[in-house]
């Protein structure tokens, strides 16, 4: 059996591109797709893509659901794996998420990957946690 292991550390955006979809006239919740780039430092170290989909109210606060291909090293092993987030946003940007690895997703040294954690961000900081099991 393989150690749990919690992982930590912070998460910078490279880029966030977003594009409403179904208008439902003014003052109505906007849905919309996003996509980015974000890179990662701390125990994990790499970079990441997601896509998702954003639910904003009238007031600028929200949720999202994503999924994300993560690449690079964590604890010491070499892969890929996908992540699942749901979180929510405020009118101000702060944000929070939930995350799981996808099962099956770990490529390389992190095939067999498995995890939760989520990450926090409040004034253009972002922190994440992971703990994690790896066989």
């Amino acid at each position: 059996m393989s150690e749990t292991t919690t992982a930590t550390g912070t998460i910078e955006s490279k880029s966030w591109e977003q594009s409403e979809y179904a208008d439902a006239g003014p003052g109505a919740p906007k849905l919309a797709t996003a996509t980015g780039f974000d890179v990662y430092r701390g125990d994990l170290e790499g970079d990441a893509d997601w896509q998702g989909l954003m639910f904003t109210d009238p007031d600028g606060s929200g949720t999202f659901d994503s999924l994300q291909r993560t690449r690079g090293t964590l604890g010491g092993r070499t892969g890929s794996f996908v992540l699942r987030m749901t979180g929510t946003f405020t009118a101000t940007g702060d944000s929070h998420a939930d995350w799981s690895v996808v099962p099956g997703s770990g490529t390389g040294e992190l095939a067999g990957l498995s995890g939760t954690g989520g990450y926090a961000s409040s004034a253009g900081n972002t922190t994440y946690t992971l703990t994690y099991r790896c066989p």
